[in-house]
């Protein structure tokens, strides 16, 4: 199916782009890993020279790993922990120059690990080289030392905060309808497939509701397009506090929505349908009068693909509201129900909405 060929190509990209950095960042690190290599053999500091060596060559193997399109058999923050190890390490065998080998490190560490960890193994860190420091050098330069060392490590965390941050927003900006706060049809077509996909492979089933607000055009006209909005989005805030979290809520389209409830029978998902509609009823969600939805109910068990799927739920939906509106309708209660049926039921009654 197209979504899942899209979802898939997302995935192989952004795999990609991963293995990518984590060669690249493993190549930064064995760089600064020949100095203290080539400096231990040097003057035949046994221990350091063998650690250095052995992480080095660590390093190159998860470099061939990923190069060649495998994964490395070492995780990205395990090395960069091993590789400030070493420098301490070395540190402490009296090679001082060492501890300027600290900086790019403590800068990988929010970028690599963008957790707790980060902060934890930075102070430990700057604790263990803080002796070294003030006992190797004047009260000054170790004062410039540490600070320097200690505004590095922040800086990277603040720069690694603020892009997550920027990410996210990024990605909530993709995947959210602007006016209401529910998904957008991407991620719903994301969704989607992904809940077809878990019934073919795990038999988990997947409900799919379309719900419609009832004359929402009259809405409209009587209390204007603002009055509208609101109602839109007062009635996704409704929805939202009677789902479960692993429940998804999309803005289909203008006055339509749907929700797919995880892990849930057509029997299930049609006594959800009618809470949902009987809670819109009762709410004042207008200035005067109720406002009332119509709803399609179509379980994943009754459909080959996607397009399939939205089209007997949408079917249910518009014959809900040619049977009265504010009602709650399945696609299995439809014999020989096709696209086509649905089309022109949609026609019918377009214009009584």
């Amino acid at each position: 199916m197209r979504y899942m060929v899209d979802e898939n190509h997302d995935d192989e990209v952004r795999d990609k782009r991963r293995r990518s950095a984590y060669r690249y960042i493993l190549l930064l690190l064995a760089v600064i890993l020949l100095p203290i290599v080539a400096n231990n053999i040097y003057i035949r500091q046994l221990l350091p020279a063998a650690a250095a060596l052995l992480l080095l060559g660590i390093l190159m193997a998860n470099i061939l790993l990923l190069s060649i399109n495998r994964e490395a058999f070492l995780a990205l923050p395990v090395v960069v922990a091993m590789s400030i190890a070493l420098v301490m390490l070395s540190l402490y065998h009296g090679q001082n120059y060492s501890l300027y080998l600290l900086f790019p490190l403590l800068v990988a560490l929010p970028i690599v690990l963008q957790t707790r960890w980060a902060m934890i193994l930075g102070v430990l860190s700057g604790l263990v080289a803080a002796p070294v420091v003030f006992t190797q050098y004047d009260a000054t330069t170790a004062a410039a030392l540490g600070t320097s060392m200690g505004l590095t490590w922040l800086v990277s965390a603040w720069l690694v905060f603020a892009m997550t941050e920027q990410s996210r927003r990024l990605k909530d900006m993709a995947i959210t309808d602007a006016l209401t706060g529910a998904f957008n049809r991407r991620y719903l077509e994301l969704q989607a497939a992904r809940g077809l996909q878990d019934w073919e492979r795990h038999q988990r089933s997947v409900s799919l509701l379309m719900l419609d607000i009832d004359n929402f055009k009259k809405i409209n006209d009587e209390f204007g397009h603002s009055v509208g909005d609101v109602a839109l989005k007062s009635l996704v805030t409704l929805i939202k506090e009677r789902i479960r979290g692993v429940d998804t809520l999309c803005r289909f389209g203008g006055e339509e929505f749907v929700l797919l409830l995880s892990e849930t029978t057509d029997t299930q998902a049609r006594a959800v349908a009618n809470q949902l509609r009987r809670a819109v009823e009762s709410t004042p969600l207008l200035p005067r009068g109720r406002m009332t939805v119509s709803v399609g109910v179509c379980d994943v068990r009754q459909v080959p693909d996607i397009q399939t799927w939205f089209k007997l739920a949408d079917g249910a939906l518009y014959s809900a509201k040619n049977l009265g509106r504010n009602r709650v309708e399945m696609a299995e209660s439809l014999p020989g129900f096709v696209a086509a049926s649905a089309m022109t039921l949609r026609k019918t009654v377009a214009g009584q909405r």
